[in-house]
């Protein structure tokens, strides 16, 4: 994929991400929407703000999946599935790895989201007037030689449930993202302008600008979840969350999650009404 990068100024040397799953998909405790909101410390918090320039905070959520299919491989049958991170917040999601470990693993680096000030208080980003940034660690970051970039630690987590269910069948709880900006967020959406994020490399910035969305196709890698027996014919959702760990700043903490229904037969799957799905 070529995406351009039109950011330019302080952050010249900042790296980037990519997409990857870190963890396997077994079932584990309850991952539903419900169960992953409340995981978070921050959702639904009020935040006191220090005087002076307001915060142009990213507002991150998780996008319906697409693209549902079936794919049939050796021992089982995969469910795959197209994900996107949209930003519908006055200010963008940018993080980037620091140069030191901080308390990161061997071979990890420190994460940093790196927030803009409303220099010329009109609620809006724009680069040149608002220059002036807040940064704060975040968690960890991972290299990813073989796409030459690196990968934030926990930007998704997808799970695979029951109708009225919150038991997990199966789930990735850490999903990493190369945050670029793919295509604008779809529908009436009054924030966003220019697209300040494109291609991913060690040394381009990296996130996703207001009102654009970092899209995942579903035959990428880190797209799918096993499809575990005796599932054919039921009610099932598909939860997807952005940021489940709750590490990063945004406007809301609150609308993160996603959910969409589907049945599965055989090698077909097809999309059914949502309502079921949502906590």
């Amino acid at each position: 994929m070529s995406r351009r990068v039109v950011v330019a100024g302080a952050l010249a040397t900042v790296l980037a991400v990519a997409a990857v799953a870190v963890r396997g998909d077994e079932p584990t405790q309850p991952r539903g929407p419900a169960a992953v909101r409340a995981e978070s410390p921050s959702a639904g918090a009020s935040v006191t703000r220090e005087p002076g320039p307001a915060l142009l905070l990213p507002d991150v959520r998780s996008l319906a999946a697409t693209d549902l299919q079936v794919q049939v491989v050796p021992g089982g049958r995969r469910l795959r599935f197209a994900a996107s991170l949209g930003n519908l917040g006055p200010g963008p999601l940018l993080v980037h790895p620091r140069r030191q470990r901080g308390g990161c693993p061997r071979g990890q680096l420190e994460a940093v989201h790196v927030v803009h000030l409303d220099g010329d208080g009109d609620g809006v980003f724009d680069r040149p007037r608002d220059d002036a940034t807040r940064r704060r660690s975040v968690g960890c970051m991972l290299d990813h030689r073989g796409h030459d970039h690196w990968h934030f630690d926990a930007m998704a987590s997808y799970t695979l449930r029951r109708a009225g269910s919150e038991v997990a069948l199966a789930s990735r709880d850490k999903v990493s993202f190369c945050l670029r900006d793919n295509r604008r967020v779809p529908g009436n959406v009054r924030v966003g302008g220019r697209r300040h994020f494109g291609d991913c490399a060690r040394t381009r910035p990296q996130g996703i600008s207001p009102g654009w969305a970092d899209v995942y196709d579903a035959d990428l890698d880190g797209q799918w979840l096993r499809l575990p027996r005796g599932v054919d014919g039921d009610l099932l959702c598909l939860d997807l969350v952005a940021d489940p760990r709750g590490l990063l700043e945004e406007a809301d903490e609150t609308n993160n999650a996603t959910s969409v229904a589907l049945r599965v037969r055989g090698a077909r799957v097809r999309g059914a009404p949502s309502g079921r799905c949502q906590a």
